[in-house]
């Protein structure tokens, strides 16, 4: 974990302009002691796509809310992808 600061020094406040989606539960402890960098996406994530908190989940949404996670995630990579790059 010490070796990860090491290696992404250089990118220490560096905005995330990669498209992005964040999904988290509204009763993650994590996502309440972290309001204040949730609220600062805009500046942090310039490419956030879509931004959602279920409500009244906690920190595993994948398992929590299986369905609802895997249709964020599916509805998300089809804005993301180029419509050439898709098979099927």
């Amino acid at each position: 974990m010490d070796r990860d600061w090491a290696d992404l020094a250089a990118y220490d406040g560096a905005p995330l302009k990669q498209p992005s989606l964040f999904v988290g539960g509204t009763e993650d402890a994590s996502t309440m002691w972290l309001a204040d960098a949730v609220e600062a996406f805009p500046a942090t994530l310039p490419g956030l796509v879509s931004s959602r908190l279920l409500d009244g989940c906690g920190h595993w949404v994948q398992q929590e809310r299986p369905e609802e996670t895997n249709r964020l995630l599916v509805d998300w990579l089809t804005r993301v992808t180029p419509a050439g790059s898709r098979s099927g």
